[in-house]
């Protein structure tokens, strides 16, 4: 047997409960895998280990859990097993790489403890990303601007998510809702938001892209 037989729904939900059991530490200890670093499976408003879910899903389709080493993981395998089965998987963000701005929000529903690194940073948690993902889509609130369309597959669910409101406005910790306090922006309209030290809206910025350029 091997990922591509994997056609149980219900063996899936069996893998999540025991990650919920069991924490994320102890369930990737126990079946031997890392911590995702592409895409995150959604359930229940939650954010989990894609790879790792399969693996151990299949142990309880089958009996044998899949190692690490068995399967690979990404757009091309886990990524559509899982939507086959009816599940969301959203990409992860790409965090530092990509962006510098104190308000982008990267993967890790409590958000605050500020911290100093170069810039301001905060510690967020990673099912509020991916919530806000889940509801909204992975396309510009404010442009339009979907990577996958323009990139192709491989950048699929890719996005930046922004506060409406800074943390910095609100406090040492509070709780966020993804769906009212978050919304996913392309980098550019991200970068406009924030251009020049100003907390602009996003009405603000849909408002600029409607005015009349000079050729």
């Amino acid at each position: 047997m091997s990922l591509k037989d994997l056609n149980d729904p219900e063996a899936v939900l069996e893998a999540i409960a025991e990650y919920d059991r069991l924490g994320q530490d102890a369930f990737l200890r126990r079946y031997g895998f890392g911590k995702a670093r592409t895409f995150a499976l959604i359930h229940g408003g939650r954010s989990y280990d894609s790879k790792a879910i399969v693996g151990a899903a299949h142990g309880y389709q089958f009996g044998t859990p899949l190692s690490s080493k068995q399967f690979s993981g990404g757009l091309a395998t886990v990524v559509p097993k899982l939507e086959e089965l009816g599940f969301t998987v959203v990409a992860l963000a790409l965090d530092e790489q990509t962006a510098s701005i104190p308000e982008e929000v990267p993967n890790s529903v409590w958000e605050g403890a500020r911290r100093s690194v170069t810039v301001n940073r905060y510690e967020r948690s990673p099912a509020a990303r991916a919530a806000c993902i889940e509801h909204h889509g992975s396309a510009c609130l404010i442009c339009g601007f979907d990577f996958a369309q323009t990139y192709g597959a491989d950048f699929q669910g890719f996005i930046h998510v922004h506060h409406i409101v800074p943390i910095s406005k609100i406090g040492e910790q509070y709780e966020v809702d993804p769906i009212n306090d978050l919304i996913p922006v392309c980098p550019n309209c991200h970068a406009a938001l924030h251009y020049g030290g100003k907390e602009r809206s996003p009405d603000d910025i849909k408002a600029l892209l409607q005015l009349p350029r000079s050729t």
